[in-house]
């Protein structure tokens, strides 16, 4: 659900009680949303009427309604976009990653993916290597260069004149 951009603007609420002024900010979409559904609860006007002065669809309205009733204030609130869970790294991947780290340590994240695509698992390298790296079973890499190996025999004739 994208976020609208609403002008400022007095509404008018009638309800039970005498009509009175009030103004919604368009950067508080939560009141705004909020305001549609409480007058709607409250007044006799059709939900037509109700959405156009609210500028939302029947659908939307209905949308944030059910979510209201649901989870209350929270529910006019906008969701994070994109997937809730995940999608090719599920707990059964996941284990299964673990699971193979621990058999075979010297694996790396190329050689542990091969494995699951031949399973039938659909798990690209860069997936198993988070997997690894959230669980602290990444294998560390080495910076620099190696250190060389000094003879005894050098070590003693450089410390000697």
């Amino acid at each position: 659900m994208g976020r609208k951009k609403i002008k400022p603007c007095s509404l008018k609420i009638q309800g039970d009680t005498p009509a009175r002024l009030i103004s919604i900010s368009s950067e508080d979409i939560v009141q705004w949303r909020y305001e549609m559904i409480r007058e709607s609860s409250l007044s006799r006007q059709p939900i037509d009427v109700i959405c156009k002065k609210y500028h939302y669809s029947r659908d939307m309205y209905y949308y944030y309604k059910s979510k209201f009733d649901q989870q209350g204030i929270l529910g006019l609130v906008d969701e994070k976009p994109g997937p809730k869970t995940a999608r090719k790294r599920t707990d059964e991947v996941e284990r299964m990653i673990i699971e193979l780290r621990f058999k075979h340590p010297s694996l790396n994240m190329y050689e542990i993916a091969n494995r699951l695509n031949q399973m039938g698992f659909d798990i690209s390298a860069r997936s198993v290597s988070r997997t690894l790296e959230a669980h602290g079973l990444s294998l560390k890499k080495t910076k620099g260069k190696r250190l060389r190996k000094i003879s005894s025999t050098k070590a003693s004739s450089k410390g000697n004149p």
